[in-house]
């Protein structure tokens, strides 16, 4: 006799496509996340408390009248960043005095005659074009809770990275295959048809699944069943073109099997129940005599 030819199914291009996206994603999302914790926010609190600065500095000037040694003085005498356990950059120095352009007596007092009906402080465009910031208003500062909790995701990221690149080089060396006898599962096991009790096939149409309930012990009487899946979405996929593989293996498990075959959707069946509850009222009075 003839053995049947041998339908192996390997991982598909609609695997891999979704797989490396998951890898790039989750990477992005490392990189983005560590950026922020690291680097991002605590240079936006550089930003936000020393814009704060110069808007004190605006106030401060406007409360009175200032001689130039009065200004300098005071100006001197104020820190830029507030006490606290407030998230910097490691090169900033947190007790950094005002910048010099507010502590300029002469040259802040004539920025704040030009430059004092401008919704930015003045002298503000000029310092963050030296040190190559945005002019534009920062928003807000961030705690150190909220620049923490950017390493937790950026944690949590790296942990979902590793698991897809596992899932994916896992799954590119497996692959599932039929003989005339059994059906090998990507795991590696071994699934003789003759042990094969039921097949739940409801979502094999749609989904690409199917689930084989077999006996790990076909002699033995009683044991429990055993579940495998045949996943033909990640191998070996539905192409017509390509011969439709992972048709081909399940059709040539459904020739060898006789046991219950699972195939109706429960909604279906909680349809056709409600269908057949709601159309009772209506026999009813179709069949209750008329009183007259």
């Amino acid at each position: 006799m003839q053995e049947a030819e041998i339908i192996e199914c390997r991982a598909t291009k609609w695997f891999y496509v979704r797989g490396w996206a998951m890898v790039i994603m989750f990477g992005v999302f490392l990189v983005l996340f560590l950026k922020d914790w690291k680097v991002g926010w605590p240079a936006k609190n550089e930003v936000y408390y020393t814009y704060k600065a110069f808007e004190k500095a605006e106030d401060l000037f406007n409360e009175r009248e200032w001689s130039a040694e009065e200004w300098e003085s005071e100006a001197k005498k104020r820190e830029v960043f507030p006490a606290g356990d407030v998230v910097l950059p490691m090169h900033v120095d947190r007790k950094a005095r005002w910048p010099l352009q507010l502590s300029d007596y002469k040259g802040y007092r004539n920025a704040v005659l030009e430059e004092g009906n401008k919704t930015i402080p003045p002298m503000w465009a000029l310092y963050t074009h030296e040190r190559g910031w945005s002019s534009a208003i920062p928003e807000k500062s961030y705690d150190a809770k909220k620049i923490q909790e950017q390493l937790y995701y950026a944690i949590g990221s790296g942990v979902l990275l590793v698991s897809a690149l596992f899932f994916l080089v896992r799954n590119s060396r497996r692959s599932m295959k039929v003989d005339g006898e059994s059906f090998y599962a990507p795991g590696g096991e071994k699934i003789a048809f003759e042990s094969i009790r039921r097949i739940d096939v409801r979502k094999w149409r749609t989904k690409g699944l199917a689930y084989l309930f077999f006996e790990d012990k076909p002699d033995s009487k009683g044991g429990a069943l055993k579940r495998s899946k045949v996943d033909g979405m990640i191998y070996g996929q539905f192409r017509e073109e390509n011969g439709a593989p992972a048709e081909a293996l399940f059709q040539r498990i459904l020739q060898n099997f006789k046991g219950e075959l699972v195939e109706l959707v429960e909604d279906e069946v909680e349809s056709d129940r409600e269908n057949v509850d709601n159309s009772l009222p209506e026999q009813q009075a179709q069949e209750a005599p008329s009183q007259e």
